[in-house]
């Protein structure tokens, strides 16, 4: 993948998620970063025609075979940290269950004035990091991300998800080497409800701060847009305040197509 210029890359495996929102994520990508890019996907299933092509001229789109050796779900992510796959020049990983609401441009400009090897999100329930945004800078330390999974390194250890897998290695063999985006860049949808239901004012400054809403866990963007259609997540999780239940969907309909 070695390239001048910028490289943003998302995985899609299996089918937990649908093509199109890889096209959605591609093409809010387009609308959000200004310097011309490339926009890769690695995927299990390197079809041709799969995802739509950008309409920016300022944006490539590559569709890239993962070669996963078997990895699945969540985990397909460790494979780009080896730099046999993705090369040597630093990228910004983007998961497809996001919504970008404006510029990328300060993620880029401070993950390349900074010297750590990764970047990414503080996670909103845990004292780990959250995968969900990533500058990575290729090097030793990301490398041995790779390595160590490859090599059964922390077999004797359960890790629920690769943000597990990723933060155990860094914090074992470099942790100055693992860095966070400043607070509120990068926000999560469900802490941003939660605040709403007691404080709407804070969440929206909270909202308007960001440049990226995530959508962990559930609901997910499409859910929101239509909770009727699926309450357990939308209308029975704050049965008493409506407002609620479709919580930023104008946001989403602006931004998430």
């Amino acid at each position: 993948m070695d390239h001048p210029g910028l490289t943003v890359v998302t995985v899609q495996t299996g089918h937990r998620y649908p093509d199109p929102w890889v096209s959605r994520l591609a093409a809010m990508v387009g609308r959000h970063l200004a310097e011309a890019h490339r926009f890769i996907v690695f995927t299990d299933r390197p079809e041709p025609g799969r995802f739509i092509p950008p309409a920016s001229d300022h944006q490539q789109l590559e569709v890239r075979d993962l070669q996963g050796g078997g990895l699945q779900g969540y985990f397909g992510k460790l494979r780009l940290f080896d730099q046999a796959l993705t090369g040597r020049d630093p990228f910004l990983f983007l998961d497809t269950t996001l919504v970008i609401r404006a510029s990328l441009d300060p993620l880029v400009q401070l993950g390349r004035s900074s010297v750590a090897s990764v970047i990414g999100v503080r996670d909103w329930n845990y004292p780990i990091l959250n995968s969900s945004v990533l500058w990575c800078r290729p090097d030793a330390h990301t490398q041995a991300v790779w390595t160590s999974w490859q090599e059964g390194r922390y077999a004797d250890q359960t890790f629920p998800g690769d943000q597990n897998f990723i933060f155990e290695v860094f914090r074992q063999q470099a942790p100055a080497a693992l860095a966070y985006w400043p607070e509120g860049l990068v926000s999560s949808y469900k802490a941003l409800r939660k605040l709403a239901s007691r404080d709407p004012r804070a969440a929206q400054q909270q909202l308007e701060a960001s440049c990226i809403l995530k959508f962990h866990g559930r609901p997910k963007p499409e859910e929101v847009l239509h909770p009727w259609r699926h309450p357990r997540r939308t209308v029975l999780r704050y049965p008493l305040q409506p407002r609620l239940w479709s919580y930023l969907a104008e946001e989403i309909r602006t931004h998430w197509h």
